[in-house]
């Protein structure tokens, strides 16, 4: 754990790569006050992305859902969170050779995302088409101190 805002309700976890990730913690979660900078964090975090592509003449645009499970007042401190997103958006490029595309998210902002080498068929993706794609994270966290 390298920062806690419990104000913000806000925690900025220093990961194994030295990567920092801020979270925000849902208001459902009831022991973060237990928490403390030094605290080792057991986690779990998938993220996948799947992408279905598509002619549409859809406007960018997003929508999610999530579910998170948290631990009793008084108890050790623990969560599970799930977010789901579903986002339509807009191609802007296509490089199969390196496996990635650059797409514009609802907010009008370009990305880049990195595809897995098992996804085929790159050559079918056009610029200007519409794609949808669904975005679920997964985290699991138990804290050890």
């Amino acid at each position: 754990m390298e920062k806690i805002d419990l104000e913000k309700r806000k925690v900025t976890l220093l990961l194994e790569d030295g990567k920092k990730k801020t979270f925000k913690v849902d208001k459902s979660v009831q022991n973060l006050d237990q928490v403390r900078v030094g605290d080792h964090l057991k986690l779990s975090y998938t993220e996948e992305i799947i992408i279905f592509v598509g002619k549409s003449s859809q406007t960018p645009g997003a929508a999610g859902a999530a579910e998170v499970g948290v631990t009793p007042k008084g108890a050790k401190p623990g969560i599970v969170m799930v977010e789901t997103s579903a986002l339509s958006t807009k191609i802007l490029a296509v490089d199969p050779a390196k496996h990635r595309v650059t797409i514009e998210d609802p907010d009008g902002k370009a990305k880049k995302i990195k595809l897995s080498k098992n996804v085929g068929n790159l050559d079918q993706l056009k610029v200007g088409e519409t794609v949808d794609t669904v975005l679920t994270e997964s985290l699991v966290v138990e804290i050890e101190k």
